[in-house]
């Protein structure tokens, strides 16, 4: 009988306690809800994937023959200006007698994957910005982040305007 005041109080703490925590519970975050786009203006925004394999360039290490093993990928973003879909799509469908073709495949031509523009230039830029650095360039966090940002400048100067490279990534980076 002497605990019965105690249970009590104890129950009617977690009784008070629940509901605080039920009334002061916070609230979940709000959906950000992204603005409906302008009239006319496309805004979505497309990336093509390019891959620079296996480049061997020499660094500029006075004094020791220093070689670097680089494979890059390049995000590039295509900026050519997209007229935006008024109303709906209108698919035309073309039929073919198979008697007319003589048997030749009338088929869509499967998609080829698609070279980066001026690749001969992008590939020289990569030399010729790498070839420059030496190794205690190389080594650490920062020094390959500046590294990214140059050859992203250096390439961009060489491509097309309507393709800009918005990220370099280091896919293989190997000095010996």
């Amino acid at each position: 009988m002497k605990f019965l005041p105690i249970i009590g109080a104890a129950v009617v703490a977690l009784i008070i306690g629940g509901a605080a925590a039920w009334f002061l519970k916070p609230e979940p975050p709000k959906e950000v809800v992204a603005a409906p786009p302008v009239e006319g203006e496309h805004h979505e925004e497309h990336f093509e994937e390019y891959t620079i394999k296996d480049r061997i360039i020499t660094l500029a290490d006075p004094g020791a023959k220093r070689y670097l093993k680089l494979t890059l990928g390049l995000m590039v973003r295509d900026l050519t200006p997209k007229p935006a879909a008024a109303g709906g799509v209108i698919e035309f469908i073309a039929y073919t007698d198979p008697e007319v073709t003589d048997g030749l495949d009338t088929a869509a031509p499967a998609n080829k994957p698609t070279v980066l523009p001026n690749l001969l230039k992008v590939q020289d830029a990569i030399t010729s910005t790498m070839g420059a650095k030496r190794v205690d360039e190389l080594n650490n966090a920062l020094g390959m982040e500046r590294a990214r940002e140059e050859l992203r400048g250096r390439i961009n100067a060489v491509l097309p305007k309507e393709k800009q490279v918005a990220e370099v990534l280091f896919l293989d980076f190997v000095i010996q």
